[in-house]
This record gives C-alpha cells, structure tokens and sequence, in this order.
C-alpha cells in the first residue's frame, strides 16, 4: 500500500503544477485572442509612411478664381423665387420657392437668411442646409423650413443661395 500512496502523491504534485502554469496561461492567450480578434494589435504593424504629390498650379487653376467663379455661377443659376415667413415663439418658419436653372438636378443648397429691422439693418444672418432633391430647370415648393430662433424686432428677410451639391 504504501506505494499507492507515493505514486498518487506523485501524481497531485505533478496535476497541480501542471494547473498552475495552465490556469496562468490560458486567460494571457484568451486575452490576445481577444486583441487579435478585434484587431487591437495594429501597433505591432510597421507604419506605411504617407506619400505625397506636389503639384503646381497657374494662376488660373487657383482656387480663389474657381470659387469666384462658382459663387457667381450658383448665384445665377438658383432663386429664390418667394419667400413668406413668420415668427412661431421666436422661431423663423419659412415657405419659400427655389427655381433650379441648370443642367442637373442637386441634392442639397446652402441658404442665407438675412433678417432686418425697421432700418434695414440686418440683425442676425443665418446659413442653412437645406437636403432635397431640387430638379433641373424646374421649381421647387419648400414648405415649414424651420431657421431658428430669431429676433422679435426682424420685420424683413432677404434671402440668397450660397452654394449647392450635386
């Protein structure tokens, strides 16, 4: 009997070391499969260094003309044709109707509201995006396009197209 005991004993000894270095290695390797899994390990990557690519530009091709140009370009192309708003507690509701004259139909347009006094005076400027299909060469109905809040003294609204997208 006493040899049963020594090669059990044997056994424990080497079961609970064996369970100690597992029970300490399995939650490192969850842990990286973890970072692996949900790709947490980019530091490891090298960095790809970024490329560059100067280009010179002429006069022509600069960007303020091509901005001049546009502004012009969309200040003729879009109207507004009406514009009817009231103050709802404080809050500018429009009703107005925009008149696409080009080519292609956009999917957005900046506005500008300028809101004036008795003196004409403008006593707050607000710039809007408004998102909707407006079609090539027809008009288009906005209905209930909220501002913002806006002065209870404003009497008069002039209103411009910024830009628009495409």
């Amino acid at each position: 009997m006493p040899s049963r005991k020594r090669k059990s004993a044997k056994f424990k000894k080497v079961a609970i070391e064996w369970l100690k270095w597992v029970s300490a290695i399995v939650p490192i390797c969850a842990f990286i499969y973890i970072l692996y899994y949900y790709n947490q390990l980019d530091f490891l990557k090298k960095d790809k260094e970024p490329k560059s690519v100067t280009t010179v530009l002429d006069q022509k091709d600069s960007i303020n003309i091509a901005d001049a140009l546009l502004k012009s370009k969309v200040d003729q192309e879009f109207k507004i044709i009406e514009n009817e708003w009231h103050s709802v507690g404080g809050i500018a509701i429009h009703n107005m109707l925009v008149e696409n004259k080009t080519g292609k139909s956009a999917k957005s347009i900046e506005v500008e509201f300028k809101y004036l006094s008795e003196t004409q005076e403008a006593l707050t400027t607000k710039v809007i995006t408004i998102k909707r299909d407006f079609p090539a060469g027809k008009s288009t109905r906005l209905t209930d396009v909220s501002v913002g809040f806006v002065n209870n003294g404003a009497v008069g609204c002039d209103t411009k197209v910024l830009g628009a997208k495409f």
